[in-house]
């Protein structure tokens, strides 16, 4: 039976976040550590990875998703093992709010311009209205097939 592999690819300062993983929309498993592997019959099927969920609004049984993932098609072959790794989409958006946290606390100790705290203001809520509008497409999934000698 072909082994289907989830690979979360991050970087050795991020920290390792829970991330649920369905198949079909079916829970499949939740990753804890980076890599999630199991087998899987042949077939094609609707891989969604997803960290966080639905916050819950008052008592009337009201929420809100604030879950951040992708989903991607899979084929798994009736031969072969299928890797698929995920990233998050943020690696420009990344580097931006350490060059601004770098400058946060520079502002501790050197009084900044106002227009730096205007700019870094503005900066965050662009990015949470991003967030907001690509947090269905928040991972990018890569698959990749290995094929293995049949055991006949």
């Amino acid at each position: 039976m072909p082994t289907l592999t989830i690979r979360h690819k991050r970087h050795w300062y991020e920290p390792r976040l829970p991330h649920a993983v369905f198949l079909n929309g079916y829970y499949a498993g939740m990753m804890k550590d980076d890599q999630l592997q199991g087998d899987i019959p042949p077939g094609n099927y609707a891989l969604r990875v997803q960290f966080g969920g639905r916050v819950p609004l008052g008592k009337s049984g009201k929420s809100i998703d604030l879950s951040l993932s992708a989903t991607e098609q899979v084929n798994i072959p009736p031969t072969g093992d299928v890797i698929c790794a995920f990233h998050d989409r943020e690696r420009l958006w990344n580097i931006l709010f350490d060059i601004d946290l770098v400058l946060w606390i520079v502002s501790w100790f050197v009084t900044m311009p106002p227009l730096y705290k205007v700019l870094s203001d503005a900066f965050f809520a662009i990015w949470l209205v991003r967030l907001v509008i690509i947090r269905k497409l928040y991972y990018k999934i890569t698959i990749e097939t290995t094929n293995k000698p049949s055991s006949c």
